[in-house]
């Protein structure tokens, strides 16, 4: 029977794992040699229906050595829903579950490493080790961390991965390590001697046991004394009432007499005190408890009878869930019973902190010999820890540890020896911290070295110039090729950067002089030297070294912590514990088990709790409320295929309800008496399941406030939401029109003022319907929602909690403050006054965001958009019917309540058209102040950048391990101009240049119904001149950098950082004079001139045509004739920029920030200015006469910057 129940559990806990694996080796196998996307959707659903996640592009980071041994930091590339922090409350990867690691290897070899995840990274905290915003990694350790076989082979497998091998990571979400580890142990230690299991006789009978009769507690001699439980002392009641040895075999009268006497001077009703009487006189008792009837109550009667029958040995409590377990230990805590332990660390209750093991361990002495034994097993844990540690860092540096090689290097090399530890004597502070943090001289120099990390820190550099300058390109995403190899230039930086190798037949006087495969020749030739054993082979016998030292320290504390618990009146812990600390309670010898919740216990799972040592056990459950809880349909009885498996029938039921025909069941006692629901609402279980439940007089109370019945079922035809059959939970289902009403029965009963938010709860059997409900709550009810965690890892799984939604409530806010919101299964053992069940029937409304619901038809006829507008089934204009003017007549409101209707996705482009000619009024005075802001923030920044340079100078330092240090000041100032530079750009991308797009869309379907004169829109140009002014900044900067390291130091690594930034520059500017001159011919073909001759300023090859437009136009253009000599004097070489703004293009910048006060005109162009700022057009340089008609902005209905913002985003689409 054990091994049965050992390979079903199996089956069900790996059968979709194994499932998983195969599916996404097929998906790895089909993406070989092809690049991995930049977005990809990681929730995968299998042919059989399997869910979990793909984690593609997975890289070895490093190895560290915790306290479970070695891990692993796996990064690997994020999809885009959670990037930034999302993927730290999306559920995905939490700590504790299952994982995979699969590789595919050149020959098309698949490995398969199983691994328990430790912690999730985002992308935000990888980011200084990838340098980029799109991988996250896992810490994990290994599943099974003593089969060394399996940890080296995957270790080498991902440290000596080849480029074409690749490694994706798959999650199973719902496999927690601990939930499914130490039970099938447990059943695997079990099957090989099933005496080890209490009452093996009655649970696994052979054909001769079949009808053995259930024993009594060994410990019942005299019967059991009641007096614990007497709630009374009345006259008459002289005799204190108790239960006999021969209870069950007395007559009907006795018994009857028994269980009066216990009524009359207890609180329990007679379902209760039989109960009591019958488990107290069977060593295994089984009692079935219908919900409300007091299953809980009972057990702690039973405790507190057993406890004072037999005082001096403690009692066992079981259950599957902490929930449960918590529930239990508090009612006994509430009696009196305060000596109560509760192991594990999945409790959520506050009170349980000092009755957990660890709080009562701090008052309790040790002995002498204990403390020893202790000691001398930490010591060597902690040993073996640092060792562990070393070899980790070792392997991450792929090279020898300085601990291993600076004997051989003192002895046989002491020029390289020398060189690595005279790094002490530097002057950098930072370093200095570092070697005190080694604790070993000269082991942070030989770790840079050996590592490549003043080489690594140049190629650094070389890959970083390129972001230095911020976004390198206007509108195409094309790279610029460089220089051709034959540069003498480009020759000199690469003679810098690429150090000599190393050869054993030449001779070498600097180690620092060693390219990295001259280094790698070098330690290997140590290494042969020194004739010390593989590196990985080192770390994978410390792994076992250490587990063993582990299990060692476990052994002594366990000694302790039974001596601790043997003092206890309660020892109370999930099933799941009971197998994983099986040997410390064998050593406790308890008699006593009461297990809680039993009929939701798997029977694989109840053998746990069932040490050889018991000799009575009581089961208190319900096996006709939930079962246990199976992945595998066809394990499960309700199935035809499952009946043969049956792993989802708890010990319960086979025990008292056998489903095998001619099976022997056991006595069960039953619970009758229920003071939970009103007898209108039991009636409906009455009808079904339990016939002989009886209602107690308290549930018979008064009408539910606002309600004329106290059960109501409304049946309707509305359609449910048509869900998208391929998106990851396709087959979840929802129904708007029972979310709408069930919102406004919440408001509704919530407004009545009979009940809190937290006497509510709403059930629904799809998550999609769950999603839908908590986003409606929350908009349309003034309540807190409560979902429990298992409810939002299903919605973040299936991508519908929105991240609002992700964040842990407020640890202010209590859940019994909130209106509960959970699906079916994930109410059980839960209760509340009002129930509201919804069932999702099939069909589906139109709802506007102030909660009424129309037909389409009905709201396009109440809008007469046929009259309007050319509209398409969905929605789309494809033309105009009438004037704008008339258009702009008609709002989109609500029929009924008058909301706007401008967030509908179906009229929201209507309102754009409405807006459009306003729209354009404002974004000109919007714009002009932006533009001005960018300018005063680049002249800020130029001035800090002056002010700073001597600073700069002091600081600045020289050397193989000083280069990171020097590159960071370098970049420093290099990147000084990329916020405001970022800022420039993505308000241009994402608001002026959709504006533009869209308002030019805008003004060619209205056509001649638009009455004003078409603009032509030189914003998205303007805000490229801000763009190019950075970029032409950056270049002097990059110039002046240059000039002075050049000039103050001679360093080879400088020379190769200092080359590098010379080539990059030369690289950058001629860049820009490219986009200088698409953007000039851009303003030639708007009539842009004087922002065209802004331009020319930078391009060499247009510096004659800037000249004649600047001589032709001398009140605009002209302004910047001494910008273009100042500049075509740099470009030659001839000198440097001290001064990009010119006083007369400064103010002509500052000017734009008061653009559209006064007289709004249009030039001949349709260029607007105002006439109070400029005699004529600034851009084309015309005079223009301001006494043209033109069409003035309505400044009274012009809205606040905040409000402004919104409509804009609206209209843009970037909300």
């Amino acid at each position: 029977m054990l091994d049965v129940q050992f390979r079903h559990l199996r089956y069900d806990v790996f059968e979709p794992v194994i499932d998983a694996c195969y599916h996404a080796s097929q998906q790895l196998a089909v993406s070989l040699g092809q690049p991995t996307p930049l977005d990809y959707e990681a929730r995968q659903r299998t042919a059989r229906g399997t869910q979990y996640s793909l984690f593609k592009d997975v890289e070895l980071e490093d190895l560290r050595f915790e306290r479970e041994g070695i891990h692993l930091r796996l990064s690997f590339a994020c999809p885009a829903r959670l990037r930034q922090r999302h993927l730290l409350s999306s559920g995905h990867l939490e700590s504790g579950m299952l994982m995979a690691v699969i590789g595919l290897d050149a020959n098309k070899t698949v490995s398969t490493t199983f691994c328990k995840i430790e912690i999730r990274q985002s992308t935000l905290a990888m980011k200084p080790i990838t340098g980029n915003h799109f991988r996250a990694a896992v810490v994990a350790s290994f599943a099974d961390p003593t089969d060394t076989d399996a940890v080296r082979q995957a270790l080498q497998g991902l440290r000596g991965s080849h480029a074409k091998d690749k490694f994706v990571i798959a999650e199973f979400p719902s496999v927690l390590v601990a939930g499914y580890d130490w039970i099938l142990k447990h059943l695997q230690q079990l099957s090989s001697n099933s005496t080890e299991v209490a009452f093996s006789n009655l649970i696994a009978p052979s054909s001769s046991q079949h009808s053995q009769k259930i024993p009594k507690p060994a410990y019942i001699g005299r019967g059991f004394d009641l007096g614990i439980l007497q709630a009374t002392n009345e006259e008459g009641s002289w005799l204190t009432p108790s239960v006999g040895p021969g209870f069950l075999e007395s007559a009907a009268s006795e018994r009857n007499n028994v269980i009066e006497g216990i009524c009359s001077t207890t609180t329990l009703d007679r379902g209760q005190a039989t109960a009591l009487c019958e488990n107290l006189s069977r060593g295994l008792a089984f009692t079935q408890g219908p919900p409300g009837t007091g299953k809980t109550y009972l057990g702690v009667s039973l405790a507190k009878v057993i406890l004072k029958h037999v005082p001096n040995k403690p009692i066992l409590v079981a259950c599957m869930t902490n929930h449960a377990l918590d529930n239990f230990l508090g009612d006994l805590v509430k009696e009196g019973i305060t000596k109560v332990a509760r192991l594990g660390n999945g409790s959520k209750e506050d009170w349980i902190g000092k009755h957990t093991l660890a709080s009562l361990a701090k008052n309790f002495k040790l002995t002498h010999g204990e403390s020893l034994r202790i000691g001398k097993s930490y010591r060597a844990t902690e040993s073996l820890l640092k060792d562990g540690t070393k070899w980790c860092e070792a392997l991450n540096s792929q090279s020898l540890t300085w601990d291993a090689v600076r004997d051989h290097l003192e002895r046989n090399y002491w020029k390289a020896f020398n060189d690595f530890s005279k790094c002490l004597s530097r002057k950098e502070e930072e370093i200095e911290d570092i070697h005190r943090k080694r604790s070993t001289p000269g082991a942070f120099a030989f770790q840079h070295w050996s590592t490549g990390g003043d080489l690594k820190d140049i190629e650094a550099f070389k890959r970083e110039i390129r972001s230095w300058f911020g976004k390198t390109k206007l509108n195409d995403s094309s790279e610029f090729e460089g220089f051709p190899p034959s540069s003498p230039l480009t020759s000199s930086v690469h003679r810098l950067a690429n150090p000599i190798d190393y050869s054993s037949s030449e001779p070498w006087d600097d180690v620092w002089s060693l390219s990295m495969a001259g280094r790698i020749a070098l330690l290997g030739k140590w290494e042969s030297e020194m004739g010390a054993s593989n590196t990985l082979d080192k770390l994978v016998e410390i792994q076992q070294r250490y587990h063993a030292a582990r299990e060692a320290k476990s052994d002594a504390h366990n000694e302790v912590d039974a001596r601790l618990l043997a003092g206890q009146e309660v020892i109370g812990m999930t099933t799941t514990a009971c197998a994983k600390h099986w040997s410390m309670l064998k050593t406790l010898d308890l008699q006593t088990l009461i297990c809680e919740e039993a009929g939701e216990i798997m029977e694989a799972q109840t053998i746990t709790t069932l040490l050889p040592s018991i000799i009575h056990a009581i089961f208190i459950g319900d096996p006709l409320q939930l079962r246990p809880q199976v992945d595998q349909p066809y394990l499960s009885l309700e199935t035809a295929q499952g009946s043969k498996y049956r792993l989802d029938e708890s010990l319960f039921e086979r025990m008292a309800m056998p489903r095998t025909p001619g099976a022997h069941s056991l006595p069960v006692s039953k619970l009758n008496l229920q003071r939970r629901m009103h007898p209108d609402v039991a009636d409906l279980m009455r009808a079904t399941l339990y016939p002989f439940l009886q209602d107690h007089p308290s549930t018979t109370r008064l009408p539910v406030a606002g309600m004329a019945h106290r059960t109501f079922w409304l049946d309707h035809q509305e359609p449910e939401d048509i869900p998208d059959p391929l998106a990851v939970g396709g087959r979840s289902y929802s129904n708007s029109f029972e979310c709408a009403m069930i919102s406004e029965l919440v408001r509704y009963l919530l407004n009545t003022n009979d009940f809190d938010s937290g006497d509510i709860s709403v059930l629904v059997p799809y998550s999609r319907q769950l999603a839908c409900l908590k986003e409606r709550l929350s908009r349309t009810v003034n309540c807190s929602i409560a979902l429990s965690d298992e409810d939002k890892e299903d919605l973040a799984d299936m991508g519908l909690l929105d991240d609002a939604g992700q964040q842990p409530f407020r640890m202010d806010v209590e859940v019994r403050t909130m209106v509960r919101l959970a699906t079916i299964d994930g109410f059980q053992g839960e209760e509340a006054k009002v129930i509201i069940l919804s069932q999702v029937p099939e069909q589906a409304k139109m709802f506007l965001p102030c909660g009424h619901y129309f037909n389409v038809a009905e709201l396009d006829s109440e809008f007469a958009l046929d009259k309007i507008f050319q509209m398409s089934p969905f929605g789309e204009i494809s033309g105009i019917m009438c004037s704008m003017a008339e258009a702009c007549k008609k709002a989109m409101r609500c029929p009924q309540c008058g909301a706007s209707c401008d967030g509908v996705q179906r009229y929201r482009h209507i309102r754009q058209f409405q807006l459009a000619p306003v729209t354009i009024e404002r974004l000109y005075k919007m714009f002009g102040r932006k533009m001005e802001m960018g300018a005063s923030n680049i002249r800020k920044d130029i001035e800090n950048l002056d002010n700073g340079f001597q600073w700069f100078c002091k600081s600045i330092d020289m050397g193989p391990v000083a280069s990171q240090q020097s590159a960071a000041l370098i970049k420093a100032r290099m990147t000084y101009l990329v916020s405001t530079q970022s800022a420039i750009t993505q308000f241009r991308d994402q608001v002026v240049r959709k504006a533009e797009n869209d308002i030019e869309q805008a003004i060619g379907r209205l056509g001649d119904t638009y009455t004003s004169k078409t603009p032509s829109l030189s914003f998205k140009c303007r805000f490229d001149v801000l763009y190019l002014h950075c970029r032409l900044t950056q270049l002097r900067e990059a110039t002046r950098i240059i000039q002075f390291v050049e000039k103050a130091y001679d360093s080879k690594h400088m020379d190769a950082v200092i080359g590098t930034l010379r080539l990059r520059t030369i690289a950058e500017a001629k860049e820009s004079i490219q986009e200088a001159g698409m953007l000039v011919s851009e303003c030639r073909s708007k009539m842009i001139k004087r922002l065209e001759a802004d331009q020319q300023k930078d391009v060499n090859k247009w510096l004659e045509l800037a000249n004649n437009l600047a001589a032709e136009y001398p009140d605009t253009a002209g302004l910047l004739r001494s910008s273009l000599e100042s500049v075509k004097g740099y470009w030659h070489g001839e000198k440097n920029v001290a001064e990009l703004w010119t006083p007369e293009a400064r103010v002509f910048w500052e000017k734009l920030g008061r653009f559209g006060t006064g007289s709004l005109v249009y030039c001949e162009h349709g260029h607007p200015y105002t006439t109070g700022l400029y005699r004529g057009c600034p851009e084309c340089g015309r005079f223009v006469d301001p006494t043209v008609p033109a069409a003035q902005p309505d400044y009274e209905s012009l809205l606040n910057r905040d409000k402004f913002l919104k409509v804009l985003q609206r209209m843009t689409g970037t909300h």
